[in-house]
């Protein structure tokens, strides 16, 4: 399938999602088959971004070499490429709010899961439009399972085996206090640290749990399938939260920023819950 300039219909972004489903899940098995030689990899950090791997720079060149020709002129913001252009500067991405179509991309977000083969880890593909998503996948290879959407039609997760079925978020916690929360957050961030993990034991202290499972996508998709009820965190880039973000919206979750914002895979920072708990998780966040 190749598009050109035009806006894309409903009846191609359909088939777009599928051709998208299909490179993540070849992605998946390149990852997978990387998981079980470990000791073979390479691995390198990057100044306030944690570690990259082998596996992570492989899986993104085989997305965009099987993305590319799908949309002719879509551009490209992927988490290694970007952070080799752009220094790891998140205001450097904002120009892509300006393009037609680009596609953001996180070929293996919770690269610290997949490297001590912790399976809590999983490839992330979205289409923006003027930095609004419109399409979004997140794969995770371990379990074969797909959380996807499309703007405006719903969250759907797919899993082997099973059928494929809508996400809608229910309300059964009306309450922070009753509430299981997952964040993330680490200490490569520097000075940001302090504030978040101090926000992170005023939460603890309003809510009957936290988690840090080590990979904000999914953390985000588990909202969107109710296992969690809501997700904070500063500090994540746009491939960290472009695709999950609009799976968590069109499940029904409220997503913002810390200032209450409508969602885009652009800001500093993200909250997503059910809409029992926004209000109440938003006014902890910040007092």
């Amino acid at each position: 399938m190749t598009t050109k300039k035009k806006l894309l219909s409903e009846g191609q972004l359909n088939l777009l999602l599928k051709e998208v489903c299909g490179i993540a899940e070849q992605a998946g098995k390149r990852l997978e088959k990387r998981r079980r030689k470990l000791e073979s990899l390479t691995i390198t950090s990057k100044e306030a971004q944690g570690v990259v791997s082998e596996a992570d720079v492989e899986a993104e060149k085989f997305i965009i070499k099987k993305l590319k020709p799908l949309i002719g002129s879509a551009t490209f913001l992927a988490e290694e490429s970007a952070f080799l252009e752009f220094g790891g500067k998140p205001e450097a991405y904002r120009h892509f709010l300006d393009h037609d179509y680009a596609w953001i991309i996180d070929p293996l977000d919770g690269t610290t899961n997949f490297l001590n083969n912790l399976d809590y880890y999983c490839v992330c593909i979205c289409l923006v439009k003027k930095g609004v998503p419109i399409l979004g996948l997140v794969y995770r290879p371990s379990s074969g399972e797909f959380f996807t959407a499309l703007k405006g039609k719903g969250a759907f997760l797919s899993a082997p085996g099973k059928r494929r079925r809508k996400l809608e978020i229910g309300t059964a916690a009306k309450k922070l206090k009753n509430s299981l929360l997952v964040t993330g957050f680490a200490c490569e961030k520097g000075a940001e640290f302090d504030q978040e993990f101090m926000l992170f034991l005023k939460m603890m202290k309003n809510s009957r749990g936290i988690r840090r499972m080590g990979s904000a996508a999914l953390d985000l998709c588990l909202v969107a399938q109710g296992i969690f009820d809501g997700f904070w965190e500063r500090g994540l880039a746009p491939w960290d939260v472009a695709a999950a973000g609009l799976i968590c919206k069109e499940a029904g979750a409220v997503v913002t920023n810390y200032e209450s914002e409508r969602f885009h895979p652009f800001q500093s920072t993200i909250v997503a819950s059910n809409r029992k708990i926004s209000k109440e998780l938003l006014c902890t966040i910040n007092s």
